[in-house]
């Protein structure tokens, strides 16, 4: 009798010990325990931003604003805009998106302001005529500054305060005498002078890539891109 008590009690404290550990195997599972990563806490963020719901840091101002502010109150920019369309991709390589709001100030259509997400907030970082120019969707860009005699292709790299525009290939004109008559074409890719053909060839590259997608800007879309 006392052989079976034994037996019963050893079964009930291993099955108690078998219970436990269970537990304490469920609670360490990584499907369960594992935070919401980055990339949707991001689209979280802009979805709310995008909403008007809450505001965003903007670098140029050193404010935060809401969206609505930002485009109609003339205080921050001296003038009003309008969204003509905005776009969602991974400008930087992080693996986190960013969202691309094309807006036209003072009827110029060639005005960007990039949202970017960083330390559990979304900042803002504005783009004036020509600097952002037939976006692609590997984040590679055209830029434009004096016209013909300086331009090329570039990626952007964030920073807390600050967005810089890495130059990947790029051509400048120069004067050849004081009358500025002739001039001659330097080209550049990753900074190094290369021959004319090489920088066609790097252009006819990015021609081919295939653009970002814009869409129109509106409550359905918002949700929709940025679920």
């Amino acid at each position: 009798m006392k052989s079976q008590m034994k037996c019963v009690l050893l079964m009930f404290l291993l099955s108690i010990s078998i219970t436990a550990c269970s537990t304490n195997i469920s609670s360490l599972n990584p499907s369960e325990s594992k935070p919401k990563n980055k990339k949707s806490s991001a689209m979280e963020a802009y979805k709310k931003v995008l909403q008007n719901k809450v505001g965003f840091h903007s670098i140029e101002t050193m404010k935060t604003v809401y969206l609505n502010d930002f485009l109609t109150n003339n205080e921050i920019y001296g003038t009003t805009s309008t969204i003509n369309h905005f776009s969602v991709l991974d400008m930087d390589g992080d693996q986190i998106p960013e969202v691309v709001l094309g807006l036209t100030v003072d009827e110029n259509p060639d005005f960007v302001e990039v949202l970017h997400f960083m330390n559990g907030e979304v900042y803002g970082y504005f783009f004036g005529n020509d600097q952002l120019r037939d976006l692609k969707t590997d984040g590679t860009f055209r830029w434009l500054s004096g016209g013909l005699t300086y331009n090329g292709y570039g990626k952007l790299r964030f920073q807390t305060n600050s967005c810089e525009t890495d130059k990947l290939a790029y051509h400048e004109s120069s004067a050849t005498d004081e009358s500025s008559t002739t001039f001659a074409i330097a080209y550049y890719i990753n900074n190094k002078l290369v021959t004319k053909d090489s920088y066609e060839a790097f252009v006819r590259e990015e021609d081919v890539k295939k653009d970002v997608t814009w869409y129109e800007f509106s409550q359905e879309n918002i949700s929709t891109v940025t679920s």
